[in-house]
């Protein structure tokens, strides 16, 4: 053994040989046959504030893979993790500054084949063996695995490549593909909504090579290019390749923060059905002087449309709620702790009161919990500059209903269909988008919840938020339900000011890093 301090005697470097050798059962025969080894520890290395602990890397000559780290060590190591982490982020930031530049908009088809390609790329040149797998009309799905240990535990992370579309463009503050930082964020389409959460992955990946040569774990990726219209190829892929998406749990996308900066994983999602109302009421458009004897359109729609909801945003089609899964004690003790502050939200949108009012906890209780009925888009007639008197022939109404889980598209759609019959709109046209988000959650008990709130103690210093499942639709049920992966949302870049699917969509600069941090720390945990 050679040992040499360091002269501020902070640092201790060690060279230790060991060689173990096979011992022979009561028979004689090796009992081990061919494990002798030899360790060498390397780069001990004393820090104060470890409280003692030493990191060290350990390796190991023959076939049968690296020993496993004490915690005790893992955790010094960990800490040079989270500086590479810091020391990275901003070559991390200019490859996302490339990767947002592309138009990935699906509901416009634009620039997908390029931008898959270019996502194949990044995780080959990460080490990943990648490959791109065609779907039957859509665009590419990416997939790309590095197994460093059979051994070890896999983490499956499900990213998206297409962004939504940027109207209003006059309220963007800046062309949204010309990505730029400006006042500590990230501004671009898509940096939060998710390719910002891909790059801040690979980022804690990187971190991993720098300091250990590789992640502590086994890593995939899955990376589709239709989320934003609903995923419509994609469940068919999910089916057709479930042995490969394997892993013992996954991260869907990522997480936000609070406005205060406190992390937050969710558990699962709500679902969506997306549902296209159409109101025909003559063959042609009419002079607006017909009006006192044709047929209106849009007045048709909208007395359909208040049969739905009432102000306080209760649905009101019969037998809406019966499927809904209600919340435990366990879970509701979580939101009573929450740092959630409804006023914050409130003056960020700039509006004066919550649907339903309430104080923190019921609202947020209300977000997570309940069902809704949105108006996305209504059309009818002339809506452009100036004025045009005439009575349409047609009105068109977008409507979003969020699901929690239990709650089937399927089902739901024919509650709605059988609602306006029984209220004489039987006329109204109802056209369901090939949406393929089922609401899905997982158990607060599951591996990779607890690994995702060690992780973030160790890179914030505290736990983070946990909510039972977003208010928003995403992947979770392709891999709760099909592939059995229990997956959550987090760690993320984004926060609840990110403007993700708005005019001016962001992220904040330490949020970027923290999650970097926080995902580099999970891998350790799982």
């Amino acid at each position: 053994m050679r040992t040499r301090r360091s002269s501020t005697s902070k640092v201790v470097v060690a060279y230790v040989s060991m060689t173990c050798t096979p011992f022979r059962s009561s028979i004689g025969s090796p009992a081990c046959a061919a494990r002798s080894r030899t360790y060498s520890f390397r780069a001990i290395r004393w820090d104060p504030r470890a409280r003692g602990c030493i990191a060290a890397s350990l390796h190991a000559s023959g076939s049968y893979g690296p020993p496993t780290f004490p915690r005790r060590v893992r955790g010094l190591v960990l800490t040079d993790v989270l500086a590479r982490v810091e020391a990275d982020a901003g070559k991390a930031l200019e490859l996302l500054k490339e990767y947002v530049r592309f138009p990935t908009i699906s509901a416009h088809k634009r620039a997908q084949p390029e931008t898959a390609a270019f996502v194949r790329r990044l995780l080959v040149e990460n080490g990943f063996e990648a490959r791109e797998y065609p779907t039957d009309g859509g665009p590419n799905v990416v997939f790309g695995q590095m197994i460093v240990d059979e051994r070890k535990p896999t983490l499956l992370m499900y990213q998206h490549y297409d962004v939504q579309p940027v109207d209003p463009l006059n309220e963007w503050k800046r062309d949204p593909f010309d990505p730029a930082i400006e006042e500590g964020k990230f501004w671009g389409r898509g940096c939060a909504d998710t390719k910002g959460n891909l790059i801040m992955q690979l980022l804690a990946v990187q971190a991993w090579q720098g300091v250990e040569g590789r992640p502590p774990i086994n890593l995939k990726f899955v990376v589709e290019g239709e989320e934003e219209v609903g995923s419509p190829h994609f469940g068919s892929f999910v089916h057709a390749n479930q042995e490969i998406l394997h892993a013992d749990g996954a991260t869907i996308e990522g997480g936000d923060h609070l406005h205060e900066g406190t992390p937050k994983i969710e558990l699962g999602c709500k679902g969506i059905l997306y549902v296209e109302m159409t109101s025909r009421t003559a063959k042609v458009d009419q002079h607006s002087s017909y009006a006192a004897i044709a047929p209106n359109p849009a007045w048709r729609l909208i007395h359909a449309l208040m049969t739905l909801r009432d102000a306080k945003g209760r649905i009101k089609v019969p037998g809406w709620y019966k499927d809904a899964r209600r919340p435990t004690a366990r879970e509701l003790r979580y939101l009573q702790a929450s740092a959630f502050k409804a006023d914050a939200l409130k003056e960020f949108w700039g509006v004066s009161e919550f649907v339903g009012g309430g104080n923190d906890f019921e609202v947020l209780r209300r977000l997570i919990y309940s069902p809704t009925c949105t108006i996305c888009g209504f059309v009818s007639g002339y809506i452009e500059q100036g004025t045009k008197t005439v009575n349409p022939a047609v009105a068109k109404a977008k409507i979003d209903f969020r699901l929690v889980p239990n709650m089937k598209q399927a089902t739901q759609f024919e509650k709605l269909r059988d609602h306006l019959i029984a209220k004489g709109f039987g006329d109204i046209e109802l056209s369901p988008a090939k949406e393929a988000l089922e609401a899905a959650a997982i158990s607060l008990s599951a591996r990779v919840v607890k690994a995702a709130i060690k992780g973030s103690v160790d890179a914030y210093g505290r736990e983070p938020e946990v909510w039972p499942w977003s208010a928003g639709a995403s992947a979770h049920g392709f891999f709760n339900e099909v592939v059995g992966v229990p997956s959550i949302s987090g760690p993320g870049v984004s926060y609840d000011g990110s403007n993700y699917h708005a005019p001016n969509e962001h992220f904040r600069m330490e949020d970027f890093v923290g999650g970097a941090k926080h995902m580099a720390a999970m891998m350790a945990r799982l």
